[in-house]
């Protein structure tokens, strides 16, 4: 661990990543944080004062535990392989707890023998990504964040289903809620916006950018294997 710790330093790299904004670090063979940045730790949400060097993800009392078994399984593939692996995590990340999705990428980390001492992982915040393996009927690349805000949480539900042509019942079906209620809630949903018809609904929502708004409800914790 020493060792490994000291050639982590000794890496023209590390002072890179410590002033970097995404997030970067390095664990050694047996999945043990060896490095990680200032960055890491408003990631994970790690209180104040936790040393996570020379732990594991289990060991964490942050979200990142949740999926150590994962992680250290597909660490100990990089690895093996020598390849670097891409993943897309969701979860509630940063100090304030939002749910968002990262790019998370881990390499192979060599030392000068050229042996495989560990890896190197870094993840960046994705202001966009594909959604469908997370809600039916989506065919397009869409947004985690509103553009503004117009709409509740609730409003955006019944937006993301009635922008796919999805019937008052419909909704209702999908929401838990009978269909005078959605009714009512479309209603409102026009006068905020001073239209009177689902056509210029639409093109309202085209034009700010609300047709690409996926709620956050729809959004589940998990971890994304990209190959």
């Amino acid at each position: 661990m020493k060792k490994i710790a000291k050639v982590s330093r000794s890496l023209p790299l590390t002072a890179m990543m410590e002033n970097s904004q995404d997030v970067w670090g390095i664990k050694d063979s047996d999945s043990r944080f060896i490095y990680t940045n200032r960055a890491f730790f408003d990631f994970y949400n790690v209180p104040q004062g936790f040393d996570v060097i020379g732990r594991r993800d289990d060991e964490l009392p942050t979200c990142i535990a949740e999926f150590s078994l994962i992680t250290q399984k597909l660490e100990r593939e990089v690895i093996k392989s020598g390849q670097k692996i891409t993943l897309i995590k969701t979860h509630f990340f940063g100090r304030e707890q939002k749910m968002q999705p990262y790019l998370y990428e881990t390499f192979p980390l060599y030392n000068k023998r050229k042996k495989c001492i560990g890896t190197v992982f870094y993840g960046r915040k994705l202001a966009m990504i594909s959604l469908l393996h997370y809600v039916d009927k989506l065919t397009d690349t869409l947004l985690l964040e509103p553009p503004s805000n117009l709409f509740t949480q609730s409003e955006l539900r019944i937006i993301f289903y009635l922008l796919r042509t999805m019937s008052a019942k419909e909704i209702g079906k999908k929401l838990a809620r009978s269909h005078r209620t959605i009714e009512n809630r479309i209603r409102i949903l026009y006068q905020k916006t001073k239209v009177h018809s689902l056509r210029d609904f639409k093109h309202f929502c085209h034009k700010t950018g609300f047709d690409r708004t996926v709620p956050q409800a729809f959004i589940h914790p998990g971890i994304q294997f990209i190959e």
